[in-house]
């Protein structure tokens, strides 16, 4: 998505913390058994220039002559990087950059900064190390997700290097392992399958895994290095305040915020930048960005710009006098109503500015919100006594010595506390519940690992605010349960509405799949009272959703965010049902039909034969409008034919599959083609009949994000990860540059599409084919486009195993199904079809 659409623990003691005396190092030592569970490269190149790896993996030597190795992993990785140093001559110094696409390792700061939250990771994708003696070498931040990585001598003669990889903070469970399968004749649908399966494996993470990204100790307080500024979730309504805490700078600088939301990086950044002293300073510091003795002002996410992350360096003042790296200063900050920003050290002026006078993209700079601490590229620092004051009568608000484990929880640093799934591996590491609709139905296809599903939906219901709204992407490291009110307004958590009825469909995908009663009846009456939320949304004149904000179209008396609340309110009829809540079935159901009638009443543009984009835009349509009233059931057959015609598709198609709406200008160079969309059209297709256009999409879509190895010529080796893309351009290339996420759960709907549709295995529907207890093997789809023969195979309720295998072979098909006891299931194609009781392999022949 941008914006949306954005650790090991430095223990000094305990966790093995390598300090050489000849230079700060921020590593740590790797156990030797950890090496046995790596992800470890595929192909390495070295040379004077970054270049295409084409060598086995082996020991390297890098030198002045030939200081670069370009090392490829074949595909998505996430982990603590580690480098075994085998030798070096005297002290050396290495830059290590990483990237999902290629071309990210041409850049000065790879395909980073990602500065948009607290991911627990490092916030820089480009990592120094010295280097002083053998050993194994790791760094103590996470990398979520990268394909690319190049390591380049930038100090010293030579470092011989035997072994590099990343210690996993993912599963590394190999896919073909898994119970979840899908196979067939076409190489490009089965690379395609395998793209949501391998994103959901990188974003989706274990409780613990994602380690504390501060140090706490007693005395100095709070250790940060590499991580963005972290706010105080307990401070998030200050304003106009005076901020006074202690740093003493180990390496380069510390970066503060103020006046920064707790829920994403914008605000007011800060960067105290020390003397640089040569013994310490990596050769590849930025002297241009970072001067020494200076203080760095900007508005926004951080320091430099990342494609849609603005960024406003508003300015930067010199020091009077020499910072010194390992003394204590103490800093003091003045915010005011009157846009005033003053900023002592040790109680010397530094500067004193009127906000007011600097351009910020148009907007005001915020003046209000929470403050946090952090550090630049390669800087470290300890922090401190944070006090605050009211600027104005000079009243205590707030004091943290910030030298006990709380501070972990309260500025969001801590382990995760839960399984969750991410956004995605690399950016935006926040647990977005809009996201997971697509995330659930990947792990049920394809991985089988519904204690992820669980995990995040717990972890979301945890949020909830007084009137049933979740947060919609709360920060894994904290505590759900104690950031209500910083996260929520009055409250309600404003911004994104859709993501809330989502975020439902997400819980009942998750008891489709499994057929978890338990974990239904139990978390039952929290979704409820969500559920009273979306009813209260329901205009009472013609009986359209409104709400004040959604991503998926207009969020008052949008086709796409009814369609999606009828699909919801459906949902909820059959979990009540399930768990013998008759009542809630009954209101339930009658408020779905209520809701699709004012759709079709409403909505209904019989002129051009497609759901208008709102109530208000009548000529014009969605993707997510169109794809969300087919399978929600609002349209008829009659009429989800006319939806997906192919007058309509032509309006929207643009590049490798369709935009968002009609009022999109396709001229506007920024256009993105969004595959988490398109993934709501993608099965529409198929139940409208187009399958020529369904075929298509899967081909061009999905098949721009393969490798260049898979058959029919589709692919780019340069920008593959093995995972699902969050966009495209209009040429299939990433759409947001080196922003974008090349593994994005969001955009792999094409796996469980394939499965349902290709394959053509699917739980029917209601509450009677929940954990596929009754099943459907529809066969005709799957050979209108082209397939000869097609298997799947899934975890059906209680973790047994459903698999069904066709093959045409002339005008015959044989089928053969291994379907569990006590489960029924109907093999169908066209108006004909054949009852399946479960229990052992059965074999069935079929005349076309």
């Amino acid at each position: 998505m941008t914006i949306r659409a954005f650790l090991l623990t430095i223990a000094f003691w305990s966790h093995g913390f390598w300090h050489f005396t000849e230079a700060l190092d921020f590593s740590s030592r790797i156990n030797s058994n950890d090496l046995q569970k790596s992800f470890s490269p595929k192909a390495i190149a070295v040379g004077h220039d970054i270049q295409w790896p084409r060598l086995k993996p082996s020991k390297f030597v890098l030198t002045v002559h030939s200081p670069i190795a370009t090392i490829d992993y074949g595909s998505e990785t996430a982990g603590y990087p580690f480098f075994e140093i085998e030798s070096v001559e005297a002290q050396a110094q290495i830059e290590v950059k990483y990237s999902e696409p290629y071309d990210g390792l041409q850049h000065v700061w790879g395909d980073g900064p990602y500065t948009f939250s607290t991911g627990l990771s490092n916030v820089a994708r480009v990592e120094t190390f010295n280097v002083t003696k053998a050993g194994t070498v790791k760094s103590s931040l996470i990398q979520g997700g990268q394909r690319w990585q190049s390591i380049k001598l930038i100090a010293g003669n030579k470092v011989t290097i035997s072994r590099v990889g990343f210690e996993p903070t993912v599963s590394v469970t190999d896919p073909d392992t898994l119970p979840a399968r899908f196979s067939s004749d076409d190489t490009v649908f089965n690379a395609i399958w395998k793209l949501g399966q391998k994103a959901a494996t990188m974003a989706c993470l274990e409780k613990g895994s994602q380690k504390a990204v501060w140090d706490i100790d007693p005395v100095k307080g709070a250790f940060v290095h590499s991580t963005r500024s972290s706010p105080n979730i307990e401070t998030s309504t200050f304003e106009d305040y005076t901020l006074e805490f202690e740093t003493s700078i180990e390496r380069g600088g510390v970066w503060w915020s103020i006046a920064q939301s707790v829920s994403y990086g914008n605000g007011i950044q800060l960067l105290l930048v020390g003397e640089l002293p040569e013994a310490s300073t990596f050769a590849n510091t930025n002297l241009s960005l970072t001067p020494p003795n200076s203080i760095l002002l900007a508005d926004a996410y951080g320091f430099v710009n990342q494609t849609t992350l603005n960024s406003y360096l508003l300015d930067t003042f010199t020091i009077p006098f020499k910072v010194h790296e390992k003394e204590w200063y103490t800093v003091t900050m003045a915010l005011s109503g009157s846009n005033q920003l003053a900023v002592q050290l040790n109680g010397i002026s530094i500067f004193n500015v009127s906000l007011s006078d600097y351009y910020t993209g148009g907007s005001e700079v915020s003046l209000s919100g929470s403050f946090g601490f952090g550090a630049y590229q390669d800087q470290a620092a300890w922090v401190r006594n944070a006090i605050v004051h009211d600027s104005a009568n000079g009243s205590l608000l707030y004091v943290d010595s910030l030298c006990d484990q709380s501070a972990l929880a309260r500025y969001g640093t801590q382990s995760n506390l839960g399984t969750v799934c991410l956004d995605g591996a690399k950016r935006d590491r926040l647990v977005w519940m809009g996201d997971f609709y697509h995330t659930s139905r990947i792990i049920g296809a394809s991985t089988d690992r519904f204690d992820w599903s669980r995990g995040t939906l717990s972890f979301l219901l945890d949020t909830q605010a007084s009137n049933g709204q979740l947060n919609f992407a709360p920060a894994m490291g904290y505590d759900p349960t104690t950031t209500i009110d910083a996260f929520s307004t009055d409250g309600t958590y404003p911004g994104l509405e859709d993501y809330q009825i989502l975020g439902f469909l997400g819980f009942y995908n998750l008891v489709k799949q499994t057929n978890d009663l338990k974990y239904a009846a139990q978390t039952w009456p929290q979704w409820q009272k969500q559920l009273t939320w979306l009813l209260s949304t329901i205009n009472a004149t013609d009986g359209l959703v409104d709400v004040n904000s959604a991503f998926l179209g207009p969020g008052t008396g949008g086709s796409a965010v009814s369609c999606l609340a009828v699909e919801a309110l459906n949902g909820a009829a059959e979990i009540a049902s399930a768990l013998r809540d008759k009542s809630a079935a009954r209101t339930y159901n009658e408020s779905a039909k209520k809701l699709a009638d004012a759709v079709n009443t409403h909505l209904w543009n019989d002129e051009i034969g497609v759901y208008s984009l709102s109530r208000s835009e009548k000529s014009d349509f969605s993707v997510a409008g169109i794809g969300l009233c087919i399978t929600s059931g609002v349209a008829n057959s009659t009429r989800a034919s006319q939806v997906v015609s192919s007058k309509n598709l032509a309006k929207l198609k643009l590049g490798p599959g369709y935009k968002d709406d009609t009022t999109v200008n396709e001229a506007d160079p920024s256009i993105s083609i969004s595959p988490n969309t398109n993934g709501f059209l993608l099965p529409a297709l198929f139940m409208g009949n187009a399958t020529t256009a369904a075929n298509d999409l899967l081909r061009s879509m999905w098949g721009a994000m393969l490798s260049e190895d898979v058959k029919a010529g589709v692919g780019n080796d340069t920008t593959s990860t093995g995972a699902s893309w969050e966009y495209l351009d209009v040429n299939g290339s990433p759409g947001l540059s080196l922003f974008t996420s090349l593994s994005h759960p969001w955009g792999g709907a094409a796996t469980y599409v394939l499965t349902e549709w290709a394959a053509g295995l699917r739980p029917i529907s209601g509450p009677e084919g929940f954990g596929y207890r009754n099943w459907l093997l529809a066969l005709e789809t799957g050979l209108q486009i082209g397939l000869k023969k097609a298997s799947a195979r899934v975890v059906t309720e209680g973790g047994e195993l459903l698999s069904v295998a066709w093959e045409l072979d002339g005008t015959d098909l044989t089928v053969e199904i291994d379907a569990p006891h006590g489960t029924t299931g109907k093999i169908q194609i066209g108006s004909g079809y054949k009852i399946i009781n479960g229990g052992g392999v059965q074999s069935v022949r079929i005349s076309r």
